[in-house]
Formats: C-alpha cells, sequence, structure tokens
C-alpha cells in the first residue's frame, strides 16, 4: 500500500492555533511563526466539517489588494489538496468547494470599503497583518457580519499580525497584550441592541498566541540572521514578538520622539503655579478639537496636560479651562477660527471672546514649514507622560501614507485621529517661533522631585 503523501502539517505553536476554541483569536507576535498558513488552513473548518456545509462563507482580508495576491497565491498550493474538486474563480476571488461553500477574498483599504460588505453573512472571518490597519473600524463591522443561520456551524473571528504598524495601539490594548508579548485570553461581556429595542448580553473569549522565530523549525539560519540584523525596533517586534518598541512606517516624528524617550524627557512634569500656561487649540467642526497645555521656564518647554473631545461647542472646552487650577496665560488657535459660521453670523474667535476666551491666531504656514517648527522645537520639550498619554500616541501615530502601488510615502501627512493633536503641537510650535510666549530667565526648578529624571 503506498503511503498518502501529507500535504501540509502544522507546527505545535500552529497546531495550538488552529485548536483555539474561543471565538476571536489574535496570532502572532515575531516574525516566522507561520501566519498566513495557519489562517488559511483554519478558514477550511476542518474541525466543524465546514466544507460540507454549502452554506459556509468564510472572508480573508489583507488591507490592499497587492498585499492580497501573495495571500491567494498561497491558497493555490494548500486548497486543491485539501479539497480535491474545488475551483477558484478570478474575477471574483473566491475558492468554490464541491458542496458550494466559499472561502473569498478581500481587501480593505479606507474605512468606507466595509460597506461593499453590507448585507453579508460570514462564518469565518480572517484577517492578515492586522496592525496594517490604523482603527478598528473594518474591524469592528467585520463582528457584525458574523453569523451564522445553521446552528451547527461555530462563528469565528481570526486575525494575526506583527509588533508594529499604524494600528499597534488598538491591537495591543483590544487584546490586552504586554510590553513582552505574552499569551492573553480573558472573557468580554457585550450588551447588543436588538432592532426592537431590547438588549442581550453575551461573553466572548477573546485570546492571543504569540508566536516566535523559535517555534517554527522549518524557518533556515540565514532567515533568523537577517532578522538579527535589523534595526533596533524591527528586531524587537520581528525578532523577539516585543510590543513596547513601536516602528510605525511614515512615522513623521519618529527620531524626535526616540531622543525624547532616550533623554527622559518623557516623565512626570507637575504644573509650576509660578509659571502661566499656554494653549495651542485645533478647533474641528466635524472632527476632534484638541488643547495643548504648556508652561515655559527659559528655553525649556513642560507640555503638563491635553485635552480632546468631539461633538462639543465652545463652551464645553472653555469649562474644561475653567475646570482646571491653572494661571492661564496666553492662548492661541489657528487663522480659520476668524471664519463666520452659518446662522450665527459670528466667528469662532468672536463666541470664544464672550464666553472669556481671547485667541491669539496662529500665523498661516504651509504644513511642512509647520511640521518643520515642530522638529526645532522638540529639543527643548518635556512631557508630563500620565496627562499628555493620548498626545504622545498622536505624536506617535502621526505619519505620511504610503502609495503600495508606486511604492513611496505621500507627500501629505494622512488626516486621521492622531492629526488632531499633531496639528494642536504644529500651532504651538508655530506660535513659539512668530511669536514666543516671554520666556521668564529665571533659575525655576520643576516642582515635581525627582523630574530631571
Amino acid at each position: 500500500m503506498s503511503q498518502q503523501k501529507i500535504a501540509w502539517q502544522p507546527t505545535p505553536k500552529q497546531a495550538e492555533y488552529l485548536a483555539a476554541p474561543e471565538e476571536e483569536v489574535l496570532y502572532g507576535g515575531a516574525a516566522g511563526g507561520g501566519k498566513t498558513d495557519a489562517l488559511l488552513i483554519d478558514a477550511l473548518g476542518a474541525w466543524q466539517n465546514a466544507l460540507d456545509n454549502g452554506r459556509y462563507r468564510a472572508l480573508i482580508l489583507r488591507q490592499t489588494f497587492p498585499q492580497l495576491r501573495d495571500v491567494i497565491d498561497r491558497s493555490r498550493s494548500l486548497y486543491p489538496i485539501a479539497s480535491p474538486g474545488a475551483t477558484y474563480n478570478e474575477s471574483t476571488r473566491e475558492w468554490r468547494f464541491p458542496s458550494g461553500a466559499k472561502i473569498i477574498f478581500g481587501y480593505a483599504e479606507r474605512d468606507a470599503d466595509r460597506f461593499q460588505y453590507q448585507g453579508q453573512e460570514f462564518q469565518f472571518v480572517g484577517f492578515e497583518e492586522l496592525t496594517q490597519w490604523a482603527t478598528d473600524t473594518i474591524y469592528r463591522y467585520l463582528w457584525s457580519r458574523l453569523r451564522s443561520s445553521d446552528p451547527t456551524i461555530k462563528c469565528l473571528m481570526r486575525a494575526t499580525c506583527n509588533p508594529g504598524g499604524v494600528g499597534h495601539k488598538w491591537v495591543m490594548q483590544r487584546w490586552e497584550i504586554s510590553a513582552t508579548g505574552g499569551a492573553t485570553r480573558f472573557p468580554v461581556k457585550e450588551v447588543i441592541k436588538l432592532d426592537d429595542g431590547h438588549e442581550i448580553e453575551r461573553v466572548i473569549n477573546r485570546r492571543f498566541i504569540p508566536a516566535k522565530v523559535g517555534d517554527n523549525p522549518h524557518l533556515s539560519v540565514d532567515y533568523r540572521a537577517n532578522l538579527a540584523q535589523l534595526g533596533e525596533a524591527e528586531r524587537a517586534q520581528l525578532l523577539h514578538g516585543r510590543w513596547d518598541v513601536v516602528d510605525i512606517p511614515g512615522q513623521i516624528y519618529k527620531a524626535e520622539l526616540q531622543a525624547a524617550m532616550e533623554q527622559g524627557r518623557l516623565t512626570n512634569v507637575a504644573y509650576d503655579p509660578r509659571l502661566p500656561v499656554h494653549t495651542a487649540w485645533d478647533l474641528g467642526i466635524g472632527d476632534a478639537t484638541t488643547i495643548v497645555m504648556w508652561q515655559q521656564n527659559g528655553r525649556e518647554v513642560w507640555v503638563i496636560d491635553y485635552y480632546e473631545a468631539s461633538g462639543e461647542g465652545l463652551s464645553h472646552y472653555v469649562g474644561v479651562l475653567q475646570g482646571r487650577n491653572y494661571v492661564w496665560g496666553t492662548h492661541y488657535a489657528p487663522h480659520d477660527i476668524q471664519v463666520r459660521e452659518l446662522g450665527t453670523g459670528k466667528s469662532r474667535i468672536e463666541v470664544a471672546a464672550s464666553l472669556g476666551i481671547k485667541f491669539q491666531m496662529v500665523p498661516q504656514i504651509g504644513v511642512d514649514d509647520g511640521i518643520n517648527a515642530v522638529r526645532d522645537l522638540f529639543p527643548r520639550m518635556w512631557f508630563d507622560e500620565r496627562n499628555t498619554s493620548r498626545l504622545l500616541d498622536c505624536l506617535r501615530n502621526y505619519r505620511k501614507d504610503y502609495n503600495a502601488a508606486l511604492g513611496e510615502f505621500k507627500p501629505r501627512p494622512v488626516h486621521d485621529w492622531a492629526s488632531h493633536g499633531a496639528d494642536a503641537v504644529r500651532y504651538m510650535a508655530v506660535a513659539m517661533n512668530e511669536k514666543p510666549a516671554r520666556e521668564r530667565k529665571t533659575n525655576l526648578q520643576p516642582i515635581s522631585a525627582g523630574w530631571m529624571g
């Protein structure tokens, strides 16, 4: 009797992932864990004979179509052997199996792309390289498409990724991943509102399964050696699977933030009542309004506080400042604060003045010049890490977009959640460069003991 050839056999770590019973599982960490193969095999649903059910639908996503090609190519090597008779349709990007079951490949580059899946139903959704999505918008939307009219088919949400990328922060928070990238497993209670107004509670089990280079015996010595030669941040992420080193493609203030961290300028900076607190605002209409608050002692700039909110009027933000026990200095705002609003005919600078805030307008200059002003100011800036954690996240994630088709970064920064805080810092730097707050030539020491690190 001839021995049947084994087409694919999991590593022990891949086997752990494939056996995971939790509804929501993230697999990855360091490079070389065999993430793509594991996701493709998982979509077959072999443990519950999913391909025997003609109503079974699985969706595998990457962010862009060029990235998706590699996944599709790998599926061509696996699926015909796993299920003889399976056929691939190039135009619809889907595998159809003899029972009528389907595995569909898709991509979603922008948040609006999620609506192409509106009205569809999937029993398996898998995201490849999840940290390449800047927000969880698409991920959460696809959760709503995960359902089954057949009680014999269990629905699964799966994702793979390495640390880093523009979505590093939200992925790390969702799976409660530690700095060292250890495994996690925990229940999450969800409250779901039904169309009839009733609410139901359910518990979703969420799990992170880390894999490292050493977990894959098929990797060559050269592959490991190449990872060891990467830069410090990439080596920590891809070789050691660490999540406390963020390297975001196109990151605008990467060098400045790295220097601030190495020099101990991300620390505990207490408010000093002997100095006024100045503010710089980015005033949103349909999106976030942000306020950066800082003090200046000689050449040092102490960024002590930050506030951000959406959908609120100016009176809300004035109330926020009144609630801080600070001695206020100058309030800076961009030039568009002079624009008169429809309906009232009043500009926001007039509305603010009526509420007790007298703004000084920041000169209008180009975005690139403003970014350079921030870079010039950065060596003098100290941040209170606790009160400005959201602002630091904005600065870390402020980036130039990548054009995958051309293989290059676009000239303008991405306009997303991170840009609002970064814009406020830009206005702050321009204001200080053009007409700086009056410097006090003093020998004052910071109030917080040990503030200098």
